[in-house]
């Protein structure tokens, strides 16, 4: 049952009804969100979290929405995204100090004029710190836990909670942060190397080259939709059970780079799950693999 017309969350940030989550996500798609709110601080979160524990509703929290798909049908809930004062970096020597809610770019651009070293592999990730840290998210052999010393968490009692790098669970793509709800990552404390600008800057530009080369940039995607099986590329699965190029709609398996779905214009999802189901199919019948998700589907 969506949630009425008249209730109202008051803050200093930013409150919409009738959200379409189209809008936040990366693939474009998807049904509209009851209530959509960005906290501007801390104060404004527990407001929010407090009227949602009222109802005994589970916020969703977003970052960038690069690994979500919201069904047609909608979320019968609230969203959450983070503001201004979730943006913050400070550091001190090779000790970073970030908000959840800032961009992978924008701390990536910090670091490198403060001469650090060791986040060149997220570049051209459009996420942010707090969706890298719930997915663990990694690229080239790398991943975002290799950095993390602790986060800090606001629980469902609007108490903050710091948990160290072991207490958060890190796995391929995942985190404790994927099964508990409950909690929102609002902050987190990096431990980086230093390195010359020169030769950060040079990894930069080559890792965005490849990037830029590897993936179909072109067109609305969640990145890679699958995670890669033991000793397998998905891409390298996907390519050889004939699945580049299929489509549903205007969901389409990229002949660029085949674990990236595309939506040509205007894909549903629903469209979008029916091809990951072809794909999945499609190699567990030729390989005896199941295909497991990077992907949220919400």
């Amino acid at each position: 049952m969506a949630l009425c017309e008249r209730e109202e969350i008051r803050i200093k940030g930013k409150v919409v009804p009738h959200q379409q989550m189209r809008d936040l996500i990366s693939l474009k798609t998807g049904g509209e969100a009851d209530l959509f709110a960005i906290p501007e601080d801390k104060e404004d979160l527990e407001v929010v979290l407090s009227f949602c524990k009222e109802r005994k509703i589970y916020p969703l929290i977003i970052g960038n929405g690069t690994k979500l798909l919201v069904k047609d049908k909608g979320i019968r809930g609230v969203v959450i995204k983070l503001g201004a004062s979730f943006k913050q970096i400070e550091n001190h020597e090779e000790e970073i100090k970030v908000g959840a809610g800032i961009d992978l770019s924008n701390l990536i651009d910090f670091t490198v004029n403060k001469g650090l070293s060791g986040l060149e592999f997220l570049a051209g990730i459009p996420g942010t710190v707090g969706g890298a840290i719930v997915r663990n998210a990694g690229a080239f052999g790398d991943s975002i836990s290799e950095r993390i010393l602790s986060v800090k968490v606001m629980d469902k009692n609007n108490s903050d909670l710091v948990l160290s790098n072991k207490k958060i669970e890190f796995g391929y793509r995942t985190s404790i942060f994927m099964k508990r709800k409950d909690w929102v990552l609002i902050e987190a404390k990096l431990r980086l190397s230093p390195g010359e600008k020169d030769k950060i800057f040079s990894k930069l530009r080559e890792i965005k080259r490849k990037k830029v080369l590897s993936q179909p940039l072109s067109f609305p995607s969640a990145g890679c939709i699958f995670k890669n099986p033991p000793s397998y590329s998905a891409g390298f699965l996907i390519q050889q059970a004939g699945c580049a190029g299929m489509r549903i709609g205007d969901a389409e398996v990229s002949s660029h780079h085949a674990n990236f779905i595309i939506n040509k214009g205007k894909a549903t999802a629903e469209d979008i799950i029916r091809l990951i189901e072809g794909v999945q199919k499609k190699v567990k019948e030729k390989f005896a693999i199941i295909m497991e998700t990077e992907l949220e589907i919400i």
